[in-house]
């Protein structure tokens, strides 16, 4: 917090230096300090208050703003909406690649491949000098199948294709050479029809979500913080100080209550549009489901097929 009061000084002084230090005199200095440390002071200000509102209420000794039971359940909605789906998508990663060192290769490869295409230029500079394998390898790698297809295929080579046991060896090993093919099929077909979208949904909208909910926090501290000033100054201790007189409430009270009120309005609308749009988009997760399950039966079924074409070349 400090560092960023800091940078507003040093902006103020920037902008005050751009004009060039031949028109600089110590008047246009001194102004230049001013506005600098007055800016400081009002946001070290405003933060004080927002500390001492939070301790307060973490203490049970401050009234604060509750927000309406509509706003708290489609808030709790999309947070567990969120929590889960990610939750999820870190168990299909698990799930499309149990091996944890080729799980991290993938990870890594694709933060290689995204950062090719960013809008930041020091990121496509560094992912150029890498010089591994652009994006995922799913499709690529060999899988359990195929490893056990072609060790049973040589096994039974090296036994010899003409006794029963060699041969039955390099059938099922053709068989589990074609099975971990299908694989690959339907492990590519899994990760860019369910896993990339089904992972990738709504997580920029989540993103601002978590943002704007954060600024409504700060908003309602600053509200609750300029209505407790309004409080504090018509407590009995300062009625009996004053002879029990009526204390007119001082305007620049009044006047901050109404813009932190104001701006805590317009924050709360925001963050509940962009809400309610997120809640309403939830529902496609549903398709990308559905796309899962389609190739779970798709691949499924090709390799019972397979496996009774094996089965029954091998019982005649």
């Amino acid at each position: 917090y400090i560092t960023n009061n800091l940078r507003v000084v040093r902006m103020a002084y920037s902008q005050r230096f751009s004009a060039g230090l031949g028109n600089l005199n110590m008047e246009d200095l001194g102004q230049s300090l001013r506005d600098g440390l007055g800016t400081l002071g009002s946001m070290s200000v405003k933060g004080f208050d927002r500390a001492k509102q939070f301790s307060q209420e973490k203490m049970g000794n401050a009234v604060r703003t509750e927000y309406d039971l509509e706003y708290i359940q489609l808030s709790a909605r999309v947070e567990a909406t969120q929590n889960n789906i990610n939750k999820s998508s870190n168990a299909a990663r698990n799930f499309l690649q149990p091996n944890a060192a080729a799980r991290l290769e993938d990870m890594f490869n694709e933060k290689i491949t995204a950062a090719e295409s960013s809008g930041n230029v020091n990121l496509r500079q560094l992912a150029g000098k890498i010089p591994i394998r652009r994006g995922n390898a799913m499709d690529s790698r060999s899988t359990y199948s195929e490893l056990l297809g072609n060790h049973m295929k040589v096994g039974g080579q090296e036994i010899g294709d003409n006794t029963q046991v060699g041969q039955s060896l390099v059938e099922v090993g053709e068989t589990f050479v074609r099975l971990g093919m299908m694989e690959k099929e339907y492990l590519k077909d899994v990760y860019e029809n369910f896993f990339k979208p089904f992972s990738n949904h709504l997580q920029v909208e989540w993103s601002n979500i978590n943002t704007e909910k954060r600024r409504l926090d700060l908003a309602r501290l600053d509200l609750d913080a300029a209505k407790s000033k309004v409080r504090g100054a018509r407590t009995p201790e300062v009625m009996q100080q004053n002879e029990q007189k009526a204390i007119p409430i001082p305007e620049y009270l009044c006047t901050q209550v109404r813009e932190c009120q104001a701006a805590f309005d317009r924050q709360y609308e925001q963050t509940k549009i962009l809400l309610t749009d997120a809640d309403r988009k939830s529902a496609e997760f549903t398709t990308h489901l559905e796309e899962f399950i389609r190739s779970q039966i798709n691949f499924h079924e090709n390799a019972q097929k397979l496996l009774q074409e094996t089965y029954a070349k091998m019982k005649k």
